[in-house]
């Protein structure tokens, strides 16, 4: 394919990403096939413990990847105005309220940068460290309120920890690790009430993987201008994890905080997959099914064995193996198959990723050994 063929097909691409609306909820489709680098026997050891989608970008993306493949020497600039003014549009907001960043985790850093200098961060524990972290290098102190006993939000306890010191609190729903959410009506009211005390941070990574009704998105108090601001990725359902494109949507005000503190650009090569990614709502339909799918037979088999485990609503299980994190992990490395990382405290407890239909039965098989013996 010549340059100039090459562009246009760039072109067509970022053109059919922005005509096409996000894909509705548990549309009904066939599982998706791998995609070709998954293709025949399956690959050992498993990873399944990232939480990234198995199956890969969906075929737009990887028609897009290949098109701007001779538009890498190019900063992407045009290419991401024209994402940022498709996601305004998605959600319903005027371009200035969408901050696009090398993935969410690059616009957590940027949070930090903006609100953690100063007085503490107040989150959940254990959930999504990113932020934390960062904030923590930077000299902040941070509040770790602990999950309640079903291991969810302490809304009450994560109120009450938010004094006039408090400079950000952080909300990730659905939980990771736990996969643990919060419903939508107390979320709601939790986060316009914190709304007039500090800036509220809800990370939504997985909330395309919740079931329909478990709960929602707090992207209409951003859209309405109160201090909250809501993060999104293109790393889980869309499979684009190592690309890194991620965007925030937020009030004017705090979005241009936020896009003056910019730490990286986004590559052209992502930012076009990421739209392309947008309009293949056929793909995304599919593989949502398949990892929902995959997740309840990991349920199932949790089940079957008297493993306690969480209601996730992510691509991931979160169980209690009866053992320690650390020695399920060497137990499942001994099966070829990494799983994640210990969480604290909760260190009897794996988080485990749904893998493509192939690896979740082997997972599942390996699981069944490792607790009967």
């Amino acid at each position: 394919m010549s340059r100039l063929d090459r562009r246009q097909a760039l072109r067509l691409a970022l053109a059919a990403g922005a005509a096409i609306p996000l894909a509705p909820a548990l549309a009904p489709a066939a599982a998706p096939p791998p995609g070709a680098s998954r293709a025949g026997a399956l690959r050992l050891p498993l990873r399944l413990s990232a939480n990234e989608n198995p199956w890969g970008p969906g075929p737009a993306a990887r028609a897009a990847l290949a098109a701007a493949t001779d538009e890498a020497s190019r900063y992407g600039f045009e290419v991401q105005r024209q994402l940022q003014e498709t996601l305004a549009r998605n959600e319903n907001v005027p371009p200035e309220q969408i901050v696009i960043g090398s993935g969410s985790g690059e616009l957590l850093q940027r949070l930090a940068l903006a609100y953690c200098e100063r007085g503490t961060l107040n989150c959940a524990w254990p959930t999504f460290n990113q932020l934390q972290s960062f904030a923590e290098k930077l000299g902040a102190q941070v509040v770790k309120v602990p999950l309640d006993a079903t291991l969810r939000h302490d809304l009450d306890a994560l109120a009450a920890a938010t004094t006039p010191n408090t400079s950000l609190l952080y909300v990730c729903n659905p939980n990771n690790p736990t996969g643990t959410v919060i419903a939508a009506a107390p979320l709601r009211a939790f986060c316009a009430a914190m709304a007039q005390r500090t800036l509220v941070v809800v990370d939504e990574a997985y909330l395309e993987l919740a079931e329909p009704g478990t709960t929602a998105s707090m992207v209409d108090l951003a859209r309405g201008g109160a201090n909250v601001v809501v993060l999104r990725t293109f790393s889980k359902l869309h499979g684009l994890a190592g690309l890194r494109i991620g965007y925030a949507v937020a009030n004017p005000e705090v979005a241009l905080r936020l896009r003056r503190l910019s730490l990286a650009t986004p590559s052209i090569v992502g930012l076009a997959a990421a739209q392309a990614s947008l309009g293949d709502t056929a793909f995304l339909a599919r593989a949502r099914q398949s990892l929902l799918a995959d997740r309840q037979r990991i349920h199932d088999a949790c089940r079957e064995l008297g493993l306690e485990h969480t209601a996730s609503q992510g691509n991931f299980v979160f169980m209690k193996t009866g053992m320690t994190a650390e020695a399920f992990r060497e137990r499942m490395r001994a099966e070829q198959m990494e799983v994640g990382r210990p969480f604290e405290p909760l260190n009897d407890y794996s988080r485990v990723s749904v893998g493509t239909t192939d690896e979740t039965t082997a997972f599942i098989a390996a699981l069944r050994r490792i607790v009967r013996s």
